[in-house]
């Protein structure tokens, strides 16, 4: 999606896309449709993602993948590049979609300090939203989100 995400994200010259389902990367295109709402994706990896480490973000519509991204930071805190998940799950529960996302992404890019998973309707809503932390609480509270590893920047943002 060169000149949306991939362009706000890239925060050095180094970054790349890599290992993109295409699928999922048309569904966030959806999503992010907006300059605005890329700005404030990419103000919230540089505010809330740890350097040398990685954040996932998966969109679910009916517990059933519909968009994922990893946004892996360099040890400087420069977005070194953006993926997606390898192999959308079949659907479940979102905790457990949850702990094997977070598990995946260790296993293939290192720690993950920030897991961010949403179902679809709440993820559209946040977008829009201009209250960021109300949005979040909101759908914690429908049981449409699940926040799982949580930088500790984050949980006081959302206190």
């Amino acid at each position: 999606m060169p000149g949306t995400v991939a362009d706000a994200l890239a925060l050095d010259s180094r970054f790349r896309l890599r290992n993109v389902h295409g699928a999922q990367l048309a569904n966030l295109a959806l999503l992010l449709t907006d300059e605005e709402a890329v700005d404030d994706l990419a103000l919230a990896v540089r505010t809330f993602v740890a350097a040398g480490s990685s954040a996932v973000v998966c969109v679910l519509e009916n517990n059933v993948l519909w968009a994922s991204m990893i946004i892996t930071v360099d040890e400087s805190g420069g977005t070194a590049s953006v993926s997606t998940m390898d192999t959308p799950n079949a659907g479940g529960d979102m905790t457990q979609t949850a702990g094997e996302a977070v598990n995946w992404v260790q296993a293939h890019y290192g720690p993950c300090s920030l897991g961010f998973f949403v179902e679809r309707e709440h993820a559209q809503a946040l977008l829009r939203a201009s209250d960021k932390a109300g949005a979040v609480r909101t759908a914690s509270a429908a049981g449409a989100l699940v926040l799982s590893p949580i930088p500790p920047a984050l949980a006081v943002a959302l206190a």
